[in-house]
């Protein structure tokens, strides 16, 4: 099966948003006035439909996002959860797991990545269509967007771990040349890849995906 949140991933956090659960507290200050997160107020509930894979089908699964304001400078932000990534439908384990069976391999085209990681290209409930390899290249695409991302998380990484072996594994990582014609793209796909392998190091240490451990400050002390 290819990887996916579940619906009851989902629904424990649907579950966690209708009884308050969901609160500011341990967010990181405000980026723009630097107001303490625990003055945070609920701005609004934003609905979201998650593309979630159950048996090869891809099923859709509605959620309440919460939106925070700050009461300094009025800013409003949307709290994704450990499942979600900004405008996206897919949940945050489909995009990555699909980006990382094309990146990490030499092989590896976009076709093939799709039907390797699902054993078969799951399908849409019409039964007209099927997850796209130009999808996982959208996907990998968006990923490799995330430096800042990527480098907040490694600098987190090696405050917790000064001994951390992440900095010597992403300089040796390398896109094999057959991967792209241009080198714009290969910088891009090794964002991509460089990307996956601090998620990996950050969830060993934090036992927390990369997003949602910087949504929490995660490592700020």
């Amino acid at each position: 099966m290819p990887p996916t949140a579940t619906y009851e991933d989902i629904k424990a956090y649907q579950d966690q948003v209708e009884k308050d659960g969901i609160t500011p507290h341990g967010l990181p200050p405000c980026p723009v006035c630097e107001a303490e997160s625990r003055f945070f107020k609920i701005h609004a509930y934003r609905e979201r439909r998650f593309l979630i894979i159950v048996e090869m089908i891809v099923t859709s699964v509605w959620c309440a996002l919460i939106r925070f304001k700050c009461p300094g400078c009025r800013k409003s932000f949307t709290f994704y959860p450990d499942f979600a990534l900004p405008r996206k439908h897919y949940t945050r384990q489909t995009i990555m797991g699909f980006a990382e069976t094309y990146v990490a391999s030499a092989q590896s085209t976009y076709e093939k990545a799709v039907e390797q990681e699902a054993g078969g290209s799951p399908e849409y409930p019409d039964g007209q269509r099927s997850l796209a390899p130009s999808t996982v290249h959208r996907w990998v695409t968006s990923l490799c967007q995330l430096k800042q991302t990527t480098r907040t998380a490694l600098e987190l990484i090696r405050q917790e771990d000064p001994a951390t072996s992440a900095c010597r594994v992403l300089a040796r990582l390398q896109i094999p040349g057959a991967k792209s014609k241009s080198g714009p793209r290969r910088d891009q796909l090794l964002g991509c890849l460089r990307l996956l392998a601090v998620e990996a190091f950050f969830k060993q240490l934090f036992q927390l995906s990369i997003f949602t451990g910087l949504a929490r400050g995660c490592g700020f002390s």
